[in-house]
C-alpha cells in the first residue's frame, strides 16, 4: 500500500471511498456514544435496524431520519401483476403487428379495456375504488 497509513488517504472515512474530497470539518462525526443493551433490547434493535449497522441505525433513528419500511411482499398479488403484465405485453405485441392504416376492431378494444381494468382492480384496493367510482 506504498507505506501511506490510512490517515494519509483522501476520502471520508476508512471504508474504502478513496479519491474523494474531504468532509468539512463541521461535518465530520467525532464523537462517540455508547449504549448498553440486554439481551430482549439488543433483539429489538437487530430486528428493526435491517441491513443497517447498529450504530448507524441508532443516529439516523434519533435524527428522526430513518428509511422508510417497505412491507414484504404480498407474494400472491406479485405473481397476478405478473401474469397481468405478461397477458398485456401479449396483447401490445400482437396490436403492434397490425397494419398501420388499420383500426382496433371491437374485440381488441374489449380486450385491451378488460386487460387494463384487471390491472387497475389489482393494483388498487377495492375499498378505494368503491369510493371514487
Amino acid at each position: 500500500m506504498n507505506n501511506k497509513s490510512k490517515a494519509d488517504l483522501p476520502g471520508r472515512s476508512g471504508r474504502g471511498k478513496f479519491n474523494t474530497d474531504k468532509l468539512p470539518h463541521q461535518k465530520i462525526r467525532t464523537h462517540c456514544v455508547s449504549v448498553r443493551l440486554n439481551e430482549e433490547e439488543l433483539n429489538i434493535l437487530n430486528n428493526k435496524r435491517g441491513e443497517y449497522k447498529k450504530g448507524e441505525w441508532l443516529r439516523m433513528a434519533s435524527l428522526n431520519a430513518l428509511p422508510p419500511v417497505l412491507s414484504e411482499i404480498n407474494r400472491a398479488a406479485w405473481v397476478e401483476l405478473g401474469r397481468l403484465a405478461q397477458d398485456l405485453n401479449h396483447l401490445l405485441k400482437l396490436l403492434d403487428n397490425k397494419s398501420p392504416d388499420s383500426e382496433l376492431t371491437r374485440t381488441e378494444l374489449f380486450a385491451v379495456r378488460r386487460q387494463i381494468k384487471t390491472l387497475r382492480e389489482h393494483l388498487i384496493p377495492s375499498t378505494f375504488l368503491r369510493a371514487t367510482d
